[in-house]
């Protein structure tokens, strides 16, 4: 990902953070499930997903995959943006080496990285 390290540092400054401000451990769950489904659309934000296939994915109800959402929001590790009606949302993951800013290539930085560090548009 960058110099620091990638998305591996990222895991590992995640469980460093749990020491002093830890999460439940379904948002630790979903938080994971969300770093895998980034990796594998290659870091292209905001991950378009349903309630339904995040509970699917996480083997959580989709009761708590809320909760464990609005955890990770307030914790500042995710930003969520609702598209209204049946569309699906945004997710975007936030870095836990560098606060306030997406988790991503440095190629892809730019419009996106703005939007993250401004939060415009997104569900707090």
């Amino acid at each position: 990902m960058d110099s620091v390290g990638g998305w591996i540092s990222e895991i590992r400054f995640f469980y460093k953070r749990q020491t002093l401000y830890p999460l439940s451990p379904h948002a630790q769950a979903l938080w994971g499930w969300l770093m895998w489904r980034a990796n594998e659309v290659f870091w292209q934000f905001p991950l378009r997903l349903s309630l339904s296939e995040i509970a699917g994915g996480t083997r959580m109800s989709v009761s708590m995959v809320k909760k464990a959402r609005h955890e990770l929001v307030e914790g500042g590790y995710l930003l969520h943006e609702k598209y209204g009606g049946r569309n699906m949302a945004g997710y975007c993951l936030l870095s836990c080496i560098r606060p306030g800013t997406l988790v991503m290539p440095k190629a892809q930085k730019g419009g996106r990285q703005e939007l993250a560090q401004a939060g415009a548009g997104m569900v707090h």
